[in-house]
C-alpha cells in the first residue's frame, strides 16, 4: 500500500511539474495544454503495456523499476533546470518538444512501466495468506490508493509546491522520493502455496489441475497432476514447460528434426510438447494418441491447447495404435505413456511393441522413449531391461541421463532410437547428458521382455504342480 503510495504520488508531481516547466517555455502555438496532457497519457499507456507481466518481460527485477523511475525524474529534473537557467542558449521549437519529452514523456513511462510490476507484486502479498480473493479482492485498497495519491500529488503540486519551487527542483524531489522503498523492508512473502483451480475423476482415473502460486515476480506454474503424481507443468503466462525432461526433449527434437515433419506422441499430458511444437513449426503435422478424452478437455481449457494447433488426437490405447495399420509412417515418434506410476505399461515396452513402434518409424526417423528409473543399485535391473528390449530391435541406441550416471536415486531418462547404425544423434539433449551404446555396463541381471513367454522347462528339483483355485 505504502509503495503504490509513493508511486502514485511521484506520478502526479511528475506530470504537473513537467508540464508546467514545458508550457512555461512554449510560445503561443507550439505546444498547448491538450498537446501536453496527450503525451502525459501515451507515454503512461505505452508504459503500461511494456512493463504488463502478460508480455512476458520479467527479466527485469521490480526494484530496478524503481530506480529506472528515479534516474527518469532525475534526468527531467536537471534538464528542467539547466534550461530554465540558460535559457537563452536553448532556442526553439525542437528544443520545446526535447523538453516535453524528456521532462514529460520520459518520467511517466517509467512510472507507467514500474505499475504492472508494482500491482503483481502488491496482489501476491496482499494475497499469501488467502484460496481465492478474485481479480480484484486483494488489489482494490491499493488500486484506489493509487489513484488517491496521484491526485493528492497533483494537487499539492500544482496548488502549494510550483509557486514556492521551481519544476526542476520538484522533479528531483519527486526522483528522491522513489529512492524511498529502497530503505524500506520488504516484507516476508511466505512459501508458494497451490491454488486448485480443477478436479474431475474418470474411468482411468483422477485428474486434477492446480496453480503454484509463487512469491515475487516469479511466473505461476500450472501443473496437471494423474492419480496423485504430478504429469505436467508448465508456466501460466509463457506456456514454458516446467519439467526438466519436456524442455530437453524440445530442445533434442528441435536440433533433429526438419520444418514440417510428422511427429506421432504416445501419451498427451497437457499436449505441452505437441503445442510448443506447433508453435515453432506451423507445417508440422502431429497426432497425439491419448487413452482418456478428458485429459484432452483439460489440456485445452486450462493448458493453451487451441485448434490452430491442427494436432490430431486419437483417443484409445497406445499399444493398439502401434499395431494399426492405418496410421504413419511418421518421422520422429515419441512415447510417454503414464498413469501415475512412474513407469511405461508392460505392454509398450517388449521387442514386439518395440517393432511395432520401428514399423510405425520413417527409415530415417528417430524415436524418443520417457524412462524413470535408478541406474544404481538393484532397480537398475528394471531399467536397464528396457533398455535391452528396445537394443534388440533398433541398431541405435542412446540413452540421456538428467541427473548423471552414478546419481543414486530415480530420475528421468531419454531413450533415442534410430533405425541406422552410428547414427549421428546431438551429444546432449538440453541439460540431459548422451550415454552411447559401447559406454554401457554390463548389462547382467537384465532380461529382454516380450508379449508371451513359453513356460520354463521343469527339472527334478522343481518339478511343477497344478493347483485348483476358485
Amino acid at each position: 500500500m505504502l509503495r503504490a503510495g509513493l508511486a502514485g504520488f511521484a506520478l502526479g508531481v511528475t506530470a504537473v511539474s513537467g508540464s508546467t516547466f514545458v508550457l512555461a517555455r512554449s510560445e503561443a502555438g507550439t505546444l498547448n495544454g491538450s498537446v501536453v496532457i496527450a503525451t502525459i497519457l501515451l507515454a503512461f499507456t505505452i508504459g503500461l503495456w511494456a512493463g504488463a507481466p502478460e508480455a512476458a518481460r520479467e527479466t527485469i527485477r521490480l526494484r530496478q523499476r524503481w530506480l529506472s523511475a528515479a534516474a527518469a525524474c532525475a534526468v527531467a529534473g536537471a534538464f528542467a533546470t539547466t534550461s530554465t537557467l540558460y535559457q537563452q542558449f536553448y532556442p526553439g521549437p525542437w528544443w520545446r518538444v526535447g523538453g516535453l519529452i524528456v521532462a514529460v514523456a520520459l518520467p511517466v513511462y517509467t512510472l507507467g512501466l514500474l505499475t504492472p510490476h508494482l500491482l503483481n507484486w502488491a496482489e501476491r502479498w496482499l494475497d499469501r495468506d488467502e484460496v481465492d480473493l478474485g481479480p480484484w479482492g486483494g488489489l482494490g485498497p491499493v488500486v484506489i490508493g493509487g489513484f488517491t495519491s496521484v491526485a493528492a500529488g497533483a494537487l499539492l503540486a500544482g496548488f502549494l509546491l510550483l509557486p514556492i519551487l521551481t519544476p526542476g527542483s520538484l522533479l528531483v524531489s519527486a526522483s528522491l522520493l522513489l529512492l524511498v522503498p529502497h530503505l524500506l523492508r520488504d516484507p516476508a512473502l511466505g512459501p508458494a502455496r497451490e491454488r486448485e483451480i480443477h478436479r474431475t475423476v474418470t474411468p482411468y482415473g483422477s485428474l486434477r489441475v492446480a496453480d503454484i502460486l509463487y512469491p515475487g515476480e516469479r511466473q505461476p506454474e500450472r501443473r496437471l497432476y494423474l492419480n496423485g503424481e504430478e504429469e505436467s507443468g508448465q508456466l501460466v503466462r509463457s506456456g514454458a514447460p516446467t519439467l526438466a525432461y519436456i524442455a530437453a526433449s524440445e530442445t533434442w527434437l528441435a536440433e533433429t528434426t526438419k520444418p514440417g515433419a510428422s511427429y506421432l506422441f504416445l501419451g498427451g499430458g497437457a499436449y505441452t510438447l505437441p503445442r510448443r511444437i506447433a508453435e515453432r513449426d506451423p507445417r508440422a503435422e502431429l497426432t497425439v494418441v491419448e487413452l482418456d478424452p478428458e485429459v484432452t478437455r483439460i489440456a485445452s481449457r486450462y493448458f493453451g491447447l487451441k485448434p490452430q494447433h491442427r494436432v490430431t488426437t486419437v483417443h484409445g490405447d497406445a499399444r493398439s495404435f502401434l499395431d494399426h495399420e492405418g496410421f504413419g509412417p511418421f518421422n520422429r515418434i515419441y512415447v510417454d505413456v503414464y498413469a501415475g506410476r512412474e513407469s511405461l505399461p508392460y505392454s509398450l515396452v517388449t521387442r514386439e511393441a518395440a517393432g511395432a513402434l520401428a514399423r510405425k518409424l520413417g527409415a530415417d526417423g528417430i524415436a524418443a522413449v520417457n524412462l524413470i528409473g535408478n541406474l544404481m543399485g538393484e532397480e537398475r535391473r528394471q531399467i536397464w531391461s528396457v533398455v535391452r528390449t528396445f537394443a534388440e530391435v533398433f541398431p541405435e541406441v542412446v540413452v540421456y541421463t538428467h541427473l548423471g550416471r552414478d546419481f543414486p536415486d530415480r530420475q528421468n531418462l531419454l531413450l533415442a532410437l534410430a533405425h541406422e547404425p552410428d547414427r549421428q544423434l546431438p551429444h546432449r539433449a538440453g541439460y540431459f547428458e548422451a550415454w552411447r551404446r559401447d559406454e554401457w555396463p554390463s548389462l547382467d541381471g537384465t532380461t529382454v521382455f516380450t508379449d508371451l513367454r513359453s513356460p520354463e522347462p521343469a527339472t527334478e528339483h522343481a518339478a511343477p504342480t497344478a493347483q485348483k483355485t476358485g
